[in-house]
C-alpha cells in the first residue's frame, strides 16, 4: 500500500502528438483509444517551430501512457499543467477529467483520482487549440508575441492524501531598527489554500511550518483547523536576525509546510521565500527602506526559432543570465510566466512585474472581458504570490488609456486584486499618458508606467517638455519608462541608431528623479505575428539588443554600460608610481548603494592577478584602489562583480 504525503512525477516523455485540422478526434475515438498515427515528442512541446506546421493554428492532440502507482483509500491523484496554450481538455482512460479554457499561460490542476487505474497502464489524452479566439486572453490576434500552440510547459502527476494543498500565499517583510544597525527582524504572514474535500465529513487538520536558512532551522510552529475549509492562515511567525532579500543579495529561506490529518501526513510543500519590502512612496521606490532608481530590460520569451514557447529550463536560465549580465535588475512580462522562471529571478535577483496578456484589444475593457481578467489574475496571483522577485501585478498594456472606461477598469481590477494580495503594487502600462497625463488610466495604478516611443511610433514630441508634463501631473508617484527602443525595419537606422537613441533617451530620463526606473525594450528580437521581417517561425520584430538566437549586438554593450551601478576610471596617483582605480557609485539612473562588490585585476598575460573588496558606497560616493606597481609595462584588465558573481563591467588599461 502506498504511503500518504506528496509524490511528484514529471511526465515529460514519451508523448504522442498529432494535429487534427478536421476535428476528427472529437468523435471520442481518440480520447478512448489513443491517437492513430502520432509522432513521438517530449514535453514541453509546440508544433509552431516545426517547418511543416509553423503556420498551423488550430486543434492538436497529445497522448501519454503511464503506469499509475497504488493509491491509498484516502489518496488523491492530480495532474498539474504549468501551461497549455490556450484551450485544453483532458481525458483519462477515455473519460473527460477536466478542462482549462481561455488562459494559455497560467498553471492549472485537474484531479483525476476516480479515473486512474492503480497499478495499471493508463491513457492520458489532451486536446489543445491555439486558434484565434474571441473568448480568450489574448483576444483574437491581439498579441505582439508568438502564439505557439501545445503543451508548452511541464506536466507533473501529484499524489497526495485526501487533504491537499493547492497554493501558499506569503508576505515576508524585514523590520529594521530605527538606527539601522541592529539585527533585522523578519515577519511572515500568509495562508495555505487547500483543495476542496472529497467528502463532507469534518476532520481536524494540522499544519506544521518549518523555516530554514542555509540548511539550519530558524523557526517552527503549527496551526490547526477544521477540514473541509478553504484557506488556513499562518500562525504568527517572527524571526530575529534575518538576512533581507535584495537583487544584489538574494537571500532565500526555505519554508516547509506539512499537512496532517488523523496523525498521518497528507501533503507537503516546500517553497523559497525572501524577506524584502518594495514599495512606492511619493515619487520614489524604496527597497528595504532605501531609495532606489532602477534599470532593466524586457525579454520576450518564446522567440528562439528552435524551441519557441516550449523553452527548456536551460533555455530560460541562459537568457535570464544574459538579462542580468546587461545589468538588468528590473523587468516585466507581457504574459504570465512559469514558476521555474520566477524561481531563477528569486535566486539571482531580478525584480519582476508580471502581467495578464491584455494588449490593445479590447481597447476599453468591459463586461465581456472582466470575467477573463479575473480568472487570469486569480490564477496568476495564487500560484506566484510567494516569489520575492515579483513586486507588481499588471492589469493591461497599451489599451485606450485616455478612455474613462479604461480608467474605471484599472480601478476595478486594483480593487479586485487587493484581497488576493495587498502587499504588491498594481499597475497599468500606457502608451498614451504623454497625450493628456491627467486623464490617463495609468494614473489609477500605483506607478506611472509609460511606453515611450517618441520619435518612432508616437511621432515627434519634445522629450523634455513631455517628461516635465508627466512629473507635473503626478508629482507624488514614481514614473517608470516601461518600454523604449527602436523597431526595425519599421524604423530605419539599424543598430547604430538603436545605440544613439538609447543614449539620447537615457540622458533625458536621468535628469528627472521622478523617473524611478526604466525597462528597455527589448533584450531580443522576437517572434510575433505582427513582425515586419521574416516568415513563419522566423517572422519577427527586430527590436532587440540580441538577435533571435541570443547573439549580442553592439547595442547590448551600450545597454550594459548605461545600466551599470558603478563607473570605473584609471587615474595617476600623486607620486605617479601606482595607478588608481576609482570606482564611483552611480547617482542618477541607476542609483542604489553597492555592498559586497569586488574588483578583480589581472595582467593580460596572466602572470599576475588580485581581487579587492570594494567598500560599501552610497550613490555619488567613490573609492580609490591602488594598483600595485609591477615594474613592467603591461596591459591590465579590471572586472567589477556583484556579490553573487555577475559581472558589472570590464575595463582594459595600460599599466606603466
Amino acid at each position: 500500500m502506498a504511503e500518504l504525503g506528496r509524490t511528484t512525477i514529471l511526465l515529460d516523455k514519451p508523448w504522442g502528438f498529432q494535429l487534427d485540422p478536421e476535428a476528427a478526434g472529437f468523435t471520442m475515438e481518440w480520447p478512448a483509444n489513443g491517437l492513430p498515427s502520432s509522432e513521438t515528442v517530449s514535453i514541453p512541446h509546440t508544433w509552431n517551430v516545426q517547418p511543416e506546421t509553423e503556420h498551423y493554428r488550430g486543434l492538436g492532440w497529445y497522448e501519454h501512457r503511464f503506469q499509475a502507482p497504488e493509491i491509498p483509500p484516502d489518496g488523491r491523484v492530480w495532474l498539474h499543467f504549468e501551461a497549455v496554450y490556450h484551450d485544453a481538455v483532458i481525458w483519462i482512460n477515455g473519460q473527460q477529467a477536466g478542462s482549462h479554457l481561455n488562459s494559455g499561460y497560467t498553471a492549472f490542476r485537474v484531479e483525476v483520482t476516480r479515473y486512474v487505474k492503480p497499478g495499471e497502464e493508463n491513457l492520458l489524452v489532451v486536446s489543445v487549440d491555439n486558434g484565434n479566439s474571441e473568448t480568450a486572453l489574448p483576444k483574437g490576434n491581439s498579441f505582439d508575441w508568438a502564439d505557439d500552440g501545445g503543451i508548452i510547459r511541464d506536466v507533473t502527476m501529484i499524489l497526495t492524501g485526501e487533504a491537499a494543498i493547492d497554493s501558499i500565499g506569503v508576505e515576508a517583510v524585514p523590520i529594521f531598527s530605527p538606527d539601522g544597525q541592529s539585527a533585522v527582524t523578519g515577519k511572515i504572514t500568509g495562508e495555505v489554500t487547500l483543495h476542496e474535500a472529497l467528502q463532507p465529513r469534518s476532520r481536524e487538520v494540522s499544519l506544521e511550518f518549518i523555516l530554514q536558512y542555509k540548511g539550519t532551522t530558524v523557526w517552527t510552529g503549527t496551526q490547526k483547523a477544521s477540514y473541509p475549509c478553504n484557506a488556513i492562515p499562518f500562525p504568527e511567525i517572527t524571526v530575529d536576525g534575518i538576512e533581507p532579500w535584495h537583487f544584489d543579495r538574494p537571500n532565500l529561506y526555505e519554508l516547509h509546510v506539512h499537512l496532517s490529518a488523523g496523525g498521518q501526513m497528507q501533503d507537503e510543500v516546500t517553497i523559497a521565500i525572501g524577506f524584502r519590502e518594495f514599495k512606492a512612496e511619493g515619487s520614489r521606490f524604496l527597497l528595504n527602506g532605501e531609495p532606489v532608481r532602477l534599470t532593466g530590460v524586457e525579454w520576450m520569451p518564446g522567440s528562439h526559432p528552435y524551441t519557441g514557447m516550449a523553452e527548456s529550463e536551460e533555455d530560460i536560465k541562459r537568457v535570464l543570465k544574459q538579462l542580468k549580465l546587461a545589468n538588468g535588475v528590473l523587468t516585466r512580462f507581457h504574459w504570465q510566466q512559469s514558476d521555474k522562471l520566477l524561481e531563477w529571478c528569486d535566486r539571482y535577483g531580478i525584480l519582476v512585474q508580471e502581467e495578464i496578456p491584455l494588449w490593445q484589444q479590447p481597447a476599453e475593457p468591459g463586461e465581456a472581458t472582466i470575467p477573463l481578467v479575473r480568472q487570469q489574475l486569480s490564477e496568476m496571483i495564487s500560484r506566484h504570490r510567494h516569489h520575492p522577485s515579483v513586486i507588481a501585478w499588471g492589469v493591461g498594456n497599451e489599451l485606450d488609456g485616455q478612455s474613462a472606461q479604461t480608467v474605471r477598469y484599472v480601478k476595478e481590477m486594483k480593487a479586485y486584486i487587493q484581497p488576493l494580495d495587498s502587499s504588491r503594487m498594481v499597475n497599468y502600462v500606457s502608451n498614451t499618458v504623454h497625450l493628456d497625463p491627467f486623464a490617463d488610466a495609468t494614473g489609477a495604478g500605483d506607478v506611472i508606467m509609460w511606453n515611450d516611443y517618441i520619435g518612432t511610433w508616437h511621432g515627434e514630441h519634445d522629450m523634455e517638455e513631455t517628461v516635465q508634463k508627466l512629473v507635473a501631473a503626478y508629482p507624488d508617484k514614481p514614473i517608470v519608462v516601461a518600454e523604449f527602443g527602436l523597431c526595425e525595419p519599421a524604423y530605419s537606422g539599424g543598430d547604430a541608431r538603436r545605440r544613439e537613441q538609447m543614449l539620447e533617451k537615457m540622458d533625458v530620463y536621468r535628469k528627472y528623479p521622478n523617473i524611478a526606473g526604466m525597462i528597455y525594450f527589448s533584450l531580443n528580437d522576437y517572434r510575433t505575428q505582427m513582425g515586419e521581417d521574416g516568415e513563419g517561425r522566423l517572422r519577427q520584430r527586430v527590436h532587440g539588443v540580441t538577435d533571435l538566437y541570443g547573439v549580442e549586438k553592439e547595442s547590448y554593450q551600450i545597454l550594459k554600460d548605461v545600466s551599470s551601478p558603478v563607473k570605473l576610471e584609471v587615474l595617476n596617483s600623486e607620486d605617479g608610481d601606482e595607478p588608481i582605480c576609482r570606482l564611483t557609485c552611480s547617482n542618477h539612473l541607476p542609483s542604489y548603494s553597492i555592498s559586497g562588490y569586488k574588483l578583480h585585476l589581472a595582467e593580460e598575460t596572466g602572470g599576475w592577478e588580485q581581487c579587492f573588496d570594494i567598500p560599501e558606497l552610497l550613490p555619488g560616493e567613490h573609492a580609490d584602489i591602488s594598483v600595485p606597481a609591477l615594474g613592467l609595462a603591461q596591459r591590465m584588465k579590471a572586472i567589477v562583480r556583484r556579490p553573487n558573481g555577475f559581472k558589472v563591467l570590464e575595463h582594459w588599461f595600460e599599466l606603466r
